[in-house]
């Protein structure tokens, strides 16, 4: 054994992380999930679209509220349960946002760059984005979750990632209903760039209605980019 693969053991051991659903002690190599909980996640994620019956992980359907704000494509990968937080995807979901957890992270980007390798072409030509976090969501949790996640994705594909928004947004959007939600999703451009002929991935953890998405390209658009495309872990269904 190696003196780094020791001293990463040694700090594993040390950290004491837990799966994210169960709460039971991971084994070293083991990202956000016990056995037992990712293959129920993995069994989770093969659900089908409503609209095109494939598995979501394989589905680009957008809703018509995305289609209809410049949306081309949107990239998923499970299905978000609006009441339900046993589910390990909605447990990946809350630990993603509330902790900052290496192998948390880790486990999320897997899971997003695989979809959006099953549905994008060239995703390397990309500039990826992602919605803005509240300034009193970042200081309540310390982190940025969509935009560690849209890092990630950038390093893993090769391609740009660039900050274009900020939010404004006076409430978390959960505790909102629909119409509100359309009011509170409110970003401003914070970089003026030239998007004409660009092609723009936006990251989020969940949509939901899809104010927050819906607004953030609009925006995007502005800058003169034609193709954007959506890509988020969780998406909301009603049941």
């Amino acid at each position: 054994m190696s003196i780094k693969e020791f001293a990463d053991r040694a700090l594993f051991a040390l950290s004491v992380p837990k799966c994210v659903c169960c709460k039971s002690r991971l084994s070293y190599g083991e990202k956000a999930f016990c056995p037992e909980c990712s293959a129920e996640f993995k069994d989770f994620s093969l659900r089908n679209c409503h609209k095109c019956a494939r598995p979501l992980p394989e589905c680009s359907c957008n809703s018509e509220m995305l289609s209809t704000h410049y949306i081309k494509k949107t990239v998923k990968c499970f299905r978000y349960l609006h009441r339900d937080e046993k589910t390990p995807a909605n447990s990946l979901i809350y630990s993603l946002k509330r902790e900052n957890r290496e192998d948390v992270l880790c486990a999320c980007i897997d899971t997003l760059q695989s979809a959006i390798a099953n549905n994008i072409d060239s995703p390397e030509s990309f500039i990826f984005t992602n919605i803005p976090r509240r300034r009193a969501a970042i200081i309540e949790n310390g982190i940025d979750h969509s935009s560690l996640l849209a890092k990630g994705l950038t390093k893993r594909f090769n391609a740009e990632y660039r900050l274009l928004l900020k939010s404004n947004a006076k409430k978390p959007q959960k505790s909102l209903e629909k119409m509100e939600r359309l009011k509170n999703a409110d970003f401003d451009i914070i970089e003026e760039m030239d998007l004409t002929d660009k092609k723009v991935i936006i990251v989020d953890d969940i949509i939901t209605s899809g104010a927050s998405m819906a607004a953030a390209a609009s925006l995007i658009r502005s800058l003169g980019c034609k193709y954007i495309v959506a890509a988020t872990l969780g998406i909301a269904y009603k049941d």
